[in-house]
């Protein structure tokens, strides 16, 4: 009986831990930029987001950019959250841009902007 029952126990957490799916931080914040970004742009939140220094960068122009395409910058500075890839919300923006705007955006845009 003792036997059996430790077959047994063997066997489910043999089972379990084989069927256990590994996570991967970046694929979970990579969902979660994506979602976050296509969330904002439902919502009329359009923005890049930025990963600055000790202080945020000011690009001379960029406020005409902003006003120009209804976008705006939000620079994180040198304290990014750990659960937003920069890389993947910028794309998801981009393309939002790239169908609303064509491709002419992309010439005025800051040139620190990751994934895009």
């Amino acid at each position: 009986m003792k036997k059996s029952l430790l077959i047994l126990l063997f066997t489910c957490f043999s089972a379990a831990y084989l069927s256990a799916k590994v996570v991967n931080p970046v694929d979970t914040s990579k969902q979660y930029s994506i979602k976050l970004a296509n969330t904002d742009l439902k919502n009329g939140n359009v923005k890049f987001l930025l990963r600055g220094g000790i202080v945020s960068t000011y690009v001379k122009g960029q406020e005409i950019f902003e006003k120009k395409y209804g976008i705006a910058y939000r620079d994180f500075g040198c304290v990014m959250p750990l659960n937003i890839s920069l890389e993947d919300y910028n794309k998801v923006v981009a393309s939002f841009m790239d169908k609303k705007y064509g491709k002419g955006w992309r010439t005025e845009v800051r040139k620190d902007i990751q994934g895009i």
